[in-house]
């Protein structure tokens, strides 16, 4: 088994806008299968693939050739293996529902899952099941390209010692989007006066990677812009609700940034820099796309219980939740796979609810389940003595949930490949054009992508 390193970079992107309990059926012909894997943040998640995949093999008799690799990496490698027909038989791509699987599966490069998916349909979050269909324009219909593994929704890492310096307390804090974050601000405020040079904000706001994107469109539904894409793929732009909405969030993120409440290297952060800052208590809070600011600090009990707080993403401006958009890491099978029916056992076996559970335990939880049985069976999900995981259950599989609208149209990847609305912020930190000019740009940028994905 073979493991890369890890890099900080998404590159290639834009060129393509678990147990011991197994019980799988002997893949055909005993032949391996070949799988490539996403790098975890920290080890215990590599750890835990190994075991699974070690598991299988033991029981079903086949061998895997596991390959574990950085994301940005396996992203762009599968692109190029797709592209001269030589590929893996399994893939697990953690962002591979915003930056591979839209494009391949319209592409028609993608072995059809609804199979491997149909085997737990029953158990899988609905959300989790709407963002793994996906278009194929070469048969005119969605279908299941993708099997959910792990999801995620965006969190909120506040210190709280930090708010406390500043005289303030969590029931300070306030619930709903602009006096949210309007209130760390404040906090930073209060903290230079006492002469601590931290930031209020640790926004990611650079034009590379996902951490910008994801928090930029959380912002885009908190004022209204859910609608940007229509389920029936559409693209609704023009809506004066959603084009006010980008202009909002454009506005509400590079104010801050401007006014010096957020880094000034925020515009040059990689997905892992946030976590660093914060870790370094150069910030006071930061959104994140997981909880593993929180995980990684569980070897050290004070600041995993008492000093970091989780919390999810604010109500809107009118005191209502927010949909949360739900980031489901999915398994897919490129077509042109040597040994497709072994992938297709192995991963109906990973994907038995026991062993699936039992994975994501073992990665330590900074992964949400896919699966509302892992969550009300195991008191692991819902432990009320853990201050970070029942928050990301709540947020991400109790409270309203929506997928990426790639899962409606493959044109939106190219829109997060290409880093549009990251760029949109660009031009208004670093080249002064206004919200509206900003929006503009953008807008005519995303019709031109969508003019060459039109769903029949």
């Amino acid at each position: 088994m073979t493991r890369l390193s890890r890099r900080h970079t998404i590159a290639g992107m834009s060129a393509l806008t678990a147990a011991a309990t197994f019980k799988p059926r002997p893949a055909k012909a005993a032949e391996p299968v070949t799988v490539w894997w996403t790098q975890g943040y920290y080890e215990a998640e590599n750890q835990a693939v190994t075991d699974a995949m070690k598991a299988w093999e033991k029981t079903s008799g086949t061998k895997v050739n596991l390959t574990i690799m950085n994301g940005p990496d396996l992203i762009s490698k599968m692109i190029a293996a797709m592209q001269v027909g030589d590929v893996p038989d399994l893939v697990h791509a953690v962002t591979g529902d915003r930056f591979l699987v839209p494009r391949a599966a319209w592409d028609d490069k993608l072995v059809d899952l609804s199979d491997v998916v149909d085997t737990q349909k029953n158990e899988f979050h609905k959300t989790a099941l709407d963002s793994s269909r996906f278009y194929n324009q070469a048969l005119k219909k969605y279908s299941y390209y993708t099997v959910p593994i792990k999801c995620s929704t965006l969190m909120e890492e506040v210190w709280r010692p930090l708010i406390e310096d500043a005289g303030f307390s969590d029931n300070d804090i306030p619930k709903t989007q602009d006096a949210y974050f309007d209130f760390f601000q404040v906090v930073q405020d209060r903290l230079r006066g006492n002469g601590k040079r931290i930031y209020g904000l640790g926004y990611s706001m650079a034009t590379k990677e996902a951490d910008s994107g994801t928090l930029f469109h959380s912002f885009l539904v908190a004022y209204g812009g859910a609608g940007i894409v229509a389920p029936n793929g559409k693209l609704d732009i023009d809506d004066p609700a959603v084009r006010k909405a980008a202009m909002t969030a454009l506005d509400r993120l590079t104010g801050p940034y401007k006014k010096g409440y957020v880094p000034p290297g925020a515009i040059n952060w990689g997905d892992v820099d946030n976590n660093n800052a914060f870790f370094a208590k150069q910030i006071v809070m930061t959104p994140n796309a997981t909880i593993s600011i929180a995980v990684a600090q569980m070897e050290k009990p004070d600041q995993y219980y008492k000093q970091v707080i989780t919390q999810g993403i604010p109500n809107g401006n009118d005191g209502k939740p927010v949909l949360g958009i739900v980031s489901v890491s999915p398994c897919l099978i490129p077509k042109g796979a040597k040994n497709i029916d072994g992938a297709k056992e192995l991963l109906k076996a990973f994907i038995q609810p026991d062993n699936l559970n039992k994975y994501l335990k073992e990665t330590r939880g900074r992964f949400l389940p896919v699966m509302m049985s892992n969550v009300k069976n195991d008191p692991y999900w819902q432990d009320p003595a853990d201050p970070h995981r029942p928050v990301a259950v709540d947020f991400g599989l109790i409270r309203p949930t929506m997928p990426w609208w790639m899962a409606y149209n493959p044109a939106y990847s190219a829109v997060l490949s290409e880093q549009i609305w990251a760029q949109a912020e660009a031009n208004i930190t670093q080249k002064n054009m206004t919200p509206e000019q900003a929006t503009e740009e953008a807008v005519s940028r995303i019709k031109a992508i969508f003019e060459r994905f039109q769903i029949a």
